[in-house]
């Protein structure tokens, strides 16, 4: 059975490892909400699949290999209860893009 290795599971910052975490109980589709993100900031060489999740909003990365020396695929597992400000900022980590752009872009 092939082995998969994790480069890595979104290492941040113990400030933003805490906003990450952050919960809300406004009902929205929090899918189409990251699938909206990921359209506007569009990681890079990036195969992202979104997915429901139980526990806490978590950002799964690593190598794609045999497609290019650049690309990558993500998992993006975001529970029931994540807010909006908690799953832009996670979408800005996986696409290396400034905080402030993406909450001004994904909350205007």
């Amino acid at each position: 059975m092939p082995i998969v290795q994790l480069d890595k599971i979104l290492d941040v910052a113990p400030e933003l490892e805490r906003e990450l975490d952050e919960t809300s109980d406004e009902p929205f589709d929090r899918t189409e909400f990251a699938l909206r993100a990921l359209e506007l900031l569009r990681p890079a060489d990036t195969t992202v699949a979104v997915c429901p999740g139980a526990g806490r909003l978590r950002v799964d990365s690593g190598r794609a290999w045999g497609r290019g020396v650049r690309a990558r695929w993500a998992v993006l597992t975001i529970p029931a209860r994540a807010s909006r400000r908690a799953i832009a900022l996670a979408v800005a980590e996986l696409a290396h893009t400034p905080r402030p752009y993406v909450l001004d872009v994904l909350f205007s």
